[in-house]
């Protein structure tokens, strides 16, 4: 279940860690029990299951990107994501390299219609900087 924490900000708590959601006000609505579509909820699940993070944002601003070229005739109604993931498993890595970890994680969604992920990844350090 997702508890109101303000006027725009969805948190619960997913495997111990809170995952956090701004949705825009041009969300558009999923079939999913708890408001969230199959891929938004696939991303959750394989950062939380494979990166242990102390904290996940992960924002569908698919609906901003419905007309755009690159999802002309495109059935994905989830298409472009901003994810913000904080994990030990990113210390010593470059910001390439954590990018790229991301999207390998991701190669399923990004076959099943995933079109692009704004990524912001950090460590708990550079969190608390």
């Amino acid at each position: 279940m997702w508890l109101r924490r303000g006027q725009l900000v969805l948190a619960r708590q997913v495997q111990g860690v809170l995952v956090t959601a701004r949705p825009t006000s041009r969300f558009m609505a999923s079939d999913a029990s708890d408001g969230r579509g199959p891929v938004y909820t696939s991303i959750v699940k394989a950062v939380t299951d494979n990166l242990a993070p102390t904290e996940v944002e992960l924002i569908d601003d698919s609906a901003s990107h419905a007309g755009h070229a690159g999802m002309k005739g495109k059935e994905a109604r989830e298409s472009h994501f901003k994810l913000k993931v904080v994990s030990d498993k990113f210390d010593g890595l470059r910001l390439v390299q954590r990018h790229q970890l991301v999207y390998a994680l991701l190669a399923d969604q990004f076959a099943a219609g995933l079109h692009a992920l704004n990524i912001v990844a950090k460590t708990p350090a550079e969190m608390s900087k």
